[in-house]
């Protein structure tokens, strides 16, 4: 017989072969939800997968889409303290597989990046940073190679025209592709590993005629992906940019020949949906991710890792920072197997979430991010659930 733990000191004992296949050891720790008059046990592991750490909010830019510009946050920026303390704490999940730098903020802002990225190599996982591409400069680039990120993704769109007119480097956009172009060729010198590049692109009424463009930029660049996302609207005025539900279809050539090391593959361009529909998963659950924000603070997903307003579907939507733990006063593991966030994880993974898009009752809980059935937050509408809007 197994003997599985349960909250409380409560225990139940199971057949060792039904616990075999159920996945668990003896000993788990397993969280009791109540769902429906139903008892659902949700195992507790040391699971994930994926992490991002936002090292900074600042941001050498001003782009008008940014959620910068509503958010209700105050600005900061990572600890060399607390990064120690995060980096400490992902050691203890042995299934760790990608540590992203990046979030709303541009991580090669921060002072201290190059010890963050020797200290993050020594986990030993893959390495994702995430910029405008503005500050890699010959310099950082090499320190990027050298801490052995082994993917970089560029955002890359004509949101950023605006901003660079206010930038103090002339010709930015022009400055952002030859380091893009630096950074592939160094890459190339480097033993290993292979640098996978990837751009980012915002689509919008006004930039939809570049979105054409993309693959040329893309192919010229060496980028293996464009990840294309639709706006996500934080004022009035955004809401008339926006694409999807638009009755005019995206229609692009999705593919292109990538040179890497003497072979040639294929690049993607990785389309986001573009109609509202029964389809709802998130990907950050479903990659067993984890979102860590300046200060330490815990969140499950970009969506709800800062505090601002969007508009959807005609009616406005205030979210508020869904903060599960904090690094320094938690460990990360013990956040990881909260009841909350392990209750939380399991709600998402079998949305259960009623869909307010299609409801059209005239409540008032989706604009402060709740539902009816009293999910705080709630995942009923999110965007990202959707992959209407989405991130690298």
């Amino acid at each position: 017989m197994s003997e599985i733990v349960l909250e409380e000191g409560r225990r139940l004992t199971l057949p060792a072969e039904a616990a075999k296949c159920l996945g668990l050891e003896v000993g788990q720790r397993l969280i009791i939800a109540a769902h429906e008059g139903q008892l659902v046990l949700h195992p507790a592991h040391l699971d994930a997968r994926r992490a991002y750490i936002e090292v900074t909010t600042r941001c050498n830019l001003n782009c008008t889409i940014c959620v910068r510009q509503v958010w209700r946050d105050e600005p900061g920026e990572m600890t060399w303290g607390t990064f120690k303390e995060v980096i400490q704490g992902l050691r203890e999940f042995p299934k760790l597989e990608r540590l992203t730098l990046g979030g709303f903020g541009e991580p090669l802002l921060h002072p201290r990046l190059p010890e963050m990225l020797e200290l993050a190599a020594t986990l030993g996982v893959r390495l994702t940073v995430t910029t405008n591409g503005l500050l890699l400069n010959e310099e950082t680039t090499r320190l990027l190679l050298k801490a052995g990120v082994d993917q970089v993704v560029v955002s890359l769109d004509t949101a950023h025209a605006q901003a660079h007119q206010l930038s103090p480097s002339k010709g930015a956009q022009e400055l952002v592709l030859r380091n893009v172009r630096r950074l592939v060729h160094l890459a190339e010198r480097r033993p290993w590993p292979p640098l996978n590049l990837g751009l980012e692109f915002v689509a919008t009424r006004s930039n939809r005629g570049e979105l054409a463009r993309l693959r040329e930029i893309a192919r010229d660049l060496g980028a293996s992906f464009v990840l294309v996302s639709n706006l996500l609207p934080h004022t009035p005025e955004m809401v008339n940019e926006i694409l999807y539900d638009c009755d005019q279809p995206v229609s692009l050539p999705l593919c292109w020949p990538v040179r890497d090391r003497g072979a040639i593959v294929w690049g993607r361009m990785d389309l986001p949906r573009m109609k509202w529909g029964a389809w709802r998963r998130c990907r950050f659950i479903e990659d067993h991710a984890m979102v860590i924000g300046w200060d330490g603070g815990v969140s499950p997903c970009y969506a709800l890792m800062h505090s601002y307003p969007y508009y959807i579907y005609g009616r406005v939507k205030n979210v508020t920072r869904y903060v599960l733990g904090q690094v320094g006063k938690q460990s990360l593991a013990d956040i990881w197997n909260s009841e909350e966030y392990v209750r939380f994880r399991g709600k998402v993974r079998n949305f259960r979430f009623t869909s307010c898009v299609d409801c059209g009752l005239a409540c008032t809980f989706a604009e402060e991010n709740h539902d009816c059935r009293g999910n705080v937050p709630s995942c009923a509408d999110c965007l990202w659930a959707q992959d209407i809007v989405r991130c690298p």
